[in-house]
């Protein structure tokens, strides 16, 4: 029984030495028995200390030291409040694992750590729903006006709030000096109140990280909790991060300040000199300010050390919304030099970087987000709405590094500069590299400023905008470049591939001032370049030029572009172009682009379509279609300069009342007005009509006009020259058709001459009228005429072919088949070159040559698609014409075909072959039988991959058969055909064979 009774008794004190002992406090006093610092002292490692329920507050004279593990609970109802009365610190945890529980520290003050200071190595302290209320640091320097963290220790923080604690230096709550690692936790954590060096409650020195202060690499953990209220008198007025990790999980930060002076100071929300700060799951950064005098990152302001080693930052999930700031970045600041910065789905609305009441700009740029070097921004996805800067970049504003925009929403922020230079509503680029991506969204954006650019998108000097499949619309600019500006300058500019570019606007009250307003999508100021690869380019305006693009004298190029119902508003002569403009540097418009409905509508707004001031512009496989203007050049209007234009297409083009009220209304689809060289070749120029002079083309003193394989066909002016109307400059007409033209109260139906000089060579004048003289043409300066064919050409009065007022000099030329009152084919003077045939000269006034023939039947064919790049007219079998003209002219016939023995008269050579040219011989094709009986079987070289043409001229060189057929073998039935000679032209998009066909 007694050794039974030991056993137990053995067994018992052993299991009490393993577990904690319970101390308990039983009075408030600073020393003494049942004191709190009595029991600390009194304490063993491990053991837990309470307080009896008498006990509400400790009064303490003096800090506390706590050396070893130990846990010291305040109770779970009414928290214990251990007020040190101003007197000194708390307490002093030196080594040891310590939790502490439910106490409220009050009052505390000493040099740093006015609460609680932390130390050791080992140390770490853990506190649990306590609060630390106007607790201070007042050294000099002093930092952690509730805890100090020193050199290796840990600290730990639940639920727990740190309310209007200060200190001079840094950490108006907490000071963590911890170094290298994770060394603070904070969950569910409240700051509210702090203050970091802001008097008069603190001296700065420099005063840093209202509530949370990271001195070195030490990384901190922050989820949920709120960081509100705080100030700072230099950076960070909530949290300032050092060279560590810094995360940031779902807290709401809210309403702090930083006060600094300087460019590099501020960060109201949040200061991060040269760490890692991440934030996500919706953290909201709000109401934040930077209100020192160059104050910058309402929200967050991410800096670099004196080594240049710039912080980096992610954000994702959280929102970042009505922060200020006077200098830049209402929402954030980047000015890491090296840093990157990511957004991912974040929202960035709301903020202000010098704006209003609440702010002083100096100058304010980048109401959202602002980059001061060369820092490099990702954001994906997300919205930056609704935000505002005195200067600069409403929305972002990108320095030298590189920007990237993916899937972003940009939408009504403002940019008010007052300079031309000043704007980018939604983004602004110094001279860095911006790229916009994946449906990006640039919208309702403005730059209000007096001469405020790029509504949506300002491009800077010596800066880069890429853009790709994206929506720029509905953006507002006072000066230039509703949609974008670009001050770029050479050898930079913009790209955009398949962009949107909607609605934007220049200059164009009641949405903007004019000043003077030109470019309504895209305004290049300088020689930047501009590349617009596909895309959309409509419903933008322009109160003075450039409706849809303005150029200066760099190079932009449309490739593929629909450029539509734009407007430019402009009223002197040299305004307009309502769908692009053109200052001095080269236009290219090629690949299918279309100039579609764009209008010049001022009183003499000019250029409906394109207006050029001078430089280059190059036409190539487009469309202008029913583009107009009030006074010249519905398509196209030129001042000078120089414009090719190569198998287009200017069709329905007006300057006759559409864009308003003509004045005058002169050249329905081109006009030119001073020094111009213009070439129009293989193009169409079609339904063009003008109130007064050249419904289709018009040309001035000074200027060259070269028109070769081209159609000008269905023109229409109200006055002189339906067709084209040249006013003292050179004409030169080859290789064309001018068809079915009108001058409906004019002369020269198809052409007026009316001074100048008019040289025209293998060309078609058919089925034009005019109400009064020269249904085909009218001279009253200098023209020559060869080789040509002028038919079926109608005047009321005189001269259905041709009117000469002055001599026209005529070689190899047919006037035939034409109608007048008086003059059926020519009045007037003519100089015979010989060689001509006239139809009818009934007022016999044509000096004829030993070879003219004069009053004969031409025996003509209609005008039809008799093989070459236009309609011409045939020459019947029998025609007198044939083999009657000039044998020592061996040029070709207008349709390109080598002429055949003797010339024949006019611009048909019947019985005319293809020119080497075009029967060049590329192995792609083989024919046979032939000689056949009407079945022709084809083979096709099978590495030909695209359709393949098929056309068969009889012998006069009208197209007899057409096909279309694919690699392999085909079969052609051409049994229908009568007996002859033909010939057989096989072609690809690329090459081309002619055979010699026989049927029997």
């Amino acid at each position: 029984m007694k050794k039974i009774t030991l056993l137990a008794f053995i067994a018992i004190t052993a299991m009490f030495s393993n577990q904690e002992v319970l101390a308990q406090v039983s009075n408030g006093n600073d020393s003494g028995a049942g004191s709190l610092r009595q029991e600390i002292i009194d304490a063993q490692p491990g053991d837990v200390i309470t307080f009896g329920l008498s006990v509400g507050t400790i009064d303490l004279d003096s800090e506390i030291t706590i050396d070893k593990t130990l846990t010291i609970d305040g109770g779970t109802l009414v928290n214990v409040e251990i007020d040190a009365d101003n007197m000194g610190r708390i307490f002093n945890v030196t080594a040891g694992t310590v939790d502490i529980n439910n106490i409220d520290f009050v009052n505390g003050e000493e040099v740093d750590g006015g609460a609680i200071y932390v130390s050791g190595a080992t140390t770490t302290l853990t506190l649990d729903d306590c609060n630390f209320t106007d607790n201070q640091a007042n050294g000099t320097s002093g930092s952690g006006g509730a805890i100090f963290l020193d050199a290796g220790a840990t600290l730990t923080v639940n639920d727990s709030d740190f309310t209007d604690n200060i200190a001079n230096r840094a950490g108006g709550a907490i000071e963590d000096n911890s170094g290298a690692g994770l060394n603070l936790t904070l969950t569910n954590v409240t700051f509210n109140g702090n203050n970091a060096g802001v008097a008069p409650s603190a001296t700065a020195a420099p005063g840093n990280g209202g509530a949370l202060h990271v001195t070195g690499a030490g990384d901190v953990n922050i989820t949920d909790g709120s960081v509100n209220n705080n100030i700072a008198a230099r950076e960070g007025g909530g949290l300032w991060n050092g060279s560590g990790t810094m995360t940031i999980d779902g807290v709401t930060i809210d309403g702090n300040t930083a006060s600094g002076n300087n460019s590099d100071h501020g960060g109201g929300g949040i200061y991060n000199l040269s760490g890692t700060l991440t934030i996500l799951n919706n953290t909201v950064i709000s109401n934040n300010i930077a209100d020192g005098t160059s104050g910058s990152g309402g929200g967050i302001l991410n800096d670099n050390d004196d080594n240049g080693n710039g912080g980096n930052i992610s954000i994702l999930n959280s929102e970042i919304s009505d922060n200020i700031a006077n200098r830049a970045g209402g929402g954030i600041e980047d000015n890491s030099g090296s840093g990157l910065i990511e957004l991912d789905n974040v929202t960035l609305n709301g903020n202000n970087a010098g704006v209003g009441l609440d702010a002083t700009a100096a100058p304010g740029n980048g109401g959202g987000l602002h980059v001061s070097g060369s820092g490099s921004i990702d954001i994906v996805g997300g919205t930056v709405n609704n935000n505002m800067a005195a200067s600069e970049g409403g929305g972002l504003w990108n320095g030298s590094g590189m920007m990237s925009v993916d899937g972003v929403t940009i939408d009504g922020n403002t940019a008010s500069g007052n300079d031309s230079d000043h704007g980018g509503g939604g983004v602004y680029n110094l001279s860095g590299t911006l790229t916009i991506t994946n449906n990006t969204m640039i919208t309702n954006n403005v730059a209000d400023g007096t001469s405020g650019s790029g509504g949506g998108i300002l491009n800077d000097a010596g800066a880069m905008v890429n853009i790709t499949s994206s929506e720029i619309s509905d953006n507002v600019a006072n000066r230039a470049g509703g949609g974008i500006e670009d001050n770029s300058g050479t050898g930079v500019g913009v790209s955009l591939t398949n962009v949107t570019l909607d609605g934007n606007n220049a200059g164009v009250a009641p949405g903007a001032v004019e000043n003077p307003g030109s470019g309504g999508a895209i305004h290049v100021s300088g020689a930047g370049d501009v590349n617009i690869d596909g895309g959309t380019i409509t419903n933008n305006m322009a109160a003075f030029q450039g409706g849809g693009l303005w150029n200066g004298t760099g190079t932009m190029n449309l490739d593929g572009v629909i450029v539509d119902t734009n407007t430019a508003e402009g009223d002197a002569a040299t305004t307009g172009g309502g769908g692009v403009y053109n200052q001095g540097g080269i236009v290219n418009i090629m690949d299918d682009s279309e100039i579609t409905n764009n209008s010049a509508t001022g009183t003499s707004g000019s250029g409906g379509g394109v207006l050029s001031l001078a430089g280059t512009i190059t036409i190539d496989e487009s469309i202008l279609d029913s583009n107009s203007a009030n006074r010249a050049g519905g398509a196209i209007e030129v001042i000078d300069g120089t414009v090719m234009i190569l198998d287009s297409e200017l069709t329905n083009n007006d300057v006759n009342g559409l864009a308003g009220t003509a004045n005058p209304g002169n050249g329905g689809a081109v006009h030119i007005s001073a020094v111009t060289q213009f070439s129009i070749d293989m193009s169409l120029v079609s339904g063009n009509s003008a109130a007064n002079e050249g419904g289709g083309l018009w040309n001035q003193i000074g200027a060259t006009m070269n028109i070769s394989r081209t159609t000008i066909d269905d023109n229409l002016s109200d006055g002189d020259g339906g067709g084209i109307y040249n006013n003292g400059g050179i004409t030169n007409i080859e290789t064309s058709t001018i068809s079915n033209n009108s001058a409906t109260n004019g002369v020269g139906g198809g052409l007026s001459n009316d001074m100048g000089t008019a040289n025209i060579m293998t060309s078609t004048f058919a089925f034009n009228s005019a109400s009064t003289d020269g249904g085909g043409i009218s001279n009253n300066d200098v023209m020559s005429i060869n080789a040509s064919t002028i038919a079926f050409n109608t005047a009321t009065n005189n001269g259905g072919g041709i009117s000469a007022l002055t001599a026209v000099e005529i070689k190899n030329t047919i006037v035939s088949d034409n109608t007048s009152a008086m003059g059926n084919d020519v009045t007037g003077t003519f100089t015979s070159q010989d060689y001509n045939l006239i139809g009818n000269d009934d007022e016999s006034i044509f000096v004829d040559q030993a070879n003219d023939l004069i009053d004969v039947s031409s025996m003509l064919s209609t005008l039809q698609d008799n093989g070459g790049e236009t309609m011409t007219i045939a020459l019947m079998s029998g025609s007198p014409a044939v083999d009657a003209g000039d044998s020592a002219d061996m040029f070709n016939d207008q349709r390109n075909y080598v002429i055949d023995g003797t010339r024949d008269i006019g611009a048909f050579e019947f019985g005319g072959v293809l020119t080497v040219d075009e029967t060049r011989q590329i192995d792609i094709s083989s024919i046979y039988p032939n000689p056949s009986q009407g079945n022709v079987n084809i083979e096709i070289d099978p590495s030909i991959t695209n359709d393949i043409q098929v056309n068969v001229y009889n012998i006069s060189g009208r197209l007899v058969y057409q096909d279309t057929i694919t690699a392999g073998a085909s079969q052609l039935d051409l049994s229908a055909m009568s007996s002859g000679v033909y010939l057989l032209k096989v072609s690809t998009s690329s090459q081309s064979k002619t055979h010699k066909l026989v049927i029997r």
